[in-house]
């Protein structure tokens, strides 16, 4: 029983690391944010302003639904066809669909929770 002590001691000290790093994760989500790393991989992608801000409407529009009643959240097929509305057959390329939710989870804080709701609901779901 004499490594009990220590045992707890030890625990303690990870709990305070762990504080710590959560601490300095929602920093540097914080400061990628200011970055804008979602305009940075639709640029990448050749998207243009237009459709840029057509991105940001689908994406505030499904933020807004997710935070609704359950009977009025989205699913990965609303966002699909979002996606083809505004980039036309690009909603079909996978690593494309893919950055773009995972760009969420660094991108404006308020869309942080739609990340957590895509990747809950284990989006992208391909048929």
């Amino acid at each position: 029983m004499a490594d009990a002590p220590d045992l707890g001691a030890r625990v303690a000290q990870l709990e305070a690391q762990m504080d710590e790093m959560r601490v300095m994760h929602d920093l540097v989500l914080r400061l990628l944010s200011t970055t804008r790393p979602l305009a940075r991989v639709l640029e990448q992608y050749g998207a243009n302003e237009t459709q840029e801000q057509a991105l940001y409407r689908l994406l505030d529009r499904l933020n807004e639904a997710v935070r609704g009643p359950e009977r009025d959240r989205t699913s990965f097929g609303v966002f699909k066809r979002g996606l083809s509305e505004i980039f036309g057959a690009r909603n079909d390329d996978r690593e494309f669909v893919q950055l773009l939710i995972d760009t969420l989870k660094i991108e404006r804080p308020a869309y942080r929770e739609l990340h957590h709701y895509m990747v809950s609901h284990r989006w992208p779901v391909w048929d």
